[in-house]
């Protein structure tokens, strides 16, 4: 009977070095295209809407809170409180808005709805500069110096009501929150140029470490009726 040869395999290793150099290559490759993205935190406080028994007691006169609202429309900004909404500054339409455009001429509501229509269509950058175009029309500068008058009246007083017309682009609101957060190095300015390049004031607090003086620093967006 002839006997069968058995021919014994030799194991192999697993050869992992192409792999492992295919990974090494890939790495950077995968760094190099990330996108690091810059996110920012906002404080604001939502809109609280609530129905509750009515009061039989009034409040004090004194503890009556000022309720002040900053209303934002492609003509200008209204400002309102507890007393009532604010005339109209010298030079804007008697029937308001209490801050007129500073630049009349631009066509706010066009340049908000041009830059929309831009950005949608994948031309960013000419769209953020159509944006900035109608952001710049508004008078900034006397809106700080108004709400720099009040906070002087209402020292105690920190939060304000943001409300804004349904075509108002979200970046505008973002920069009437950067306005009237903090005080500046004056309380009212004569010249665009001077506001824009002054900066927060300064204060002392707790811990010995500086922080900024605050405006109307607690925004809260209303809905606007």
């Amino acid at each position: 009977m002839a006997r069968t040869k058995q021919i014994k395999e030799e194991e192999q290793d697993l050869n992992l070095a192409p792999i492992m150099n295919m990974v090494i290559i890939l790495i950077p490759l995968l760094l190099l295209s990330v996108v690091f993205l810059k996110v920012g935190v906002i404080n604001i406080t939502a809109p609280k809407l609530s129905v509750g028994p009515p009061s039989a007691e009034e409040p004090d006169e004194e503890k009556k809170p000022l309720n002040l609202t900053v209303a934002v429309s492609a003509t200008g900004f209204r400002i309102g409180a507890e007393g009532g909404v604010l005339p109209a500054r010298g030079g804007c339409p008697s029937d308001g808005p209490t801050i007129c455009l500073a630049k009349k001429e631009v066509d706010v509501s066009g340049r908000f709805t041009d830059a929309r229509t831009m950005m949608a269509a994948g031309d960013i950058s000419k769209g953020e500069q159509v944006m900035e175009q109608g952001l710049q029309a508004y008078n900034w500068r006397e809106l700080y110096n108004s709400l720099a008058r009040i906070k002087t009246e209402f020292p105690d007083e920190t939060v304000v009501n943001l409300s804004a017309d349904p075509d108002i682009p979200f970046s505008a609101i973002i920069r009437t929150m950067d306005v009237i957060r903090y005080k500046l190095e004056k309380d009212s300015f004569d010249s665009d140029p001077d506001f824009w390049a002054s900066k927060p004031k300064e204060k002392a607090v707790e811990g010995g470490k500086k922080g900024f003086d605050e405006l109307f620093s607690d925004p809260v967006l209303a809905v606007a009726q």
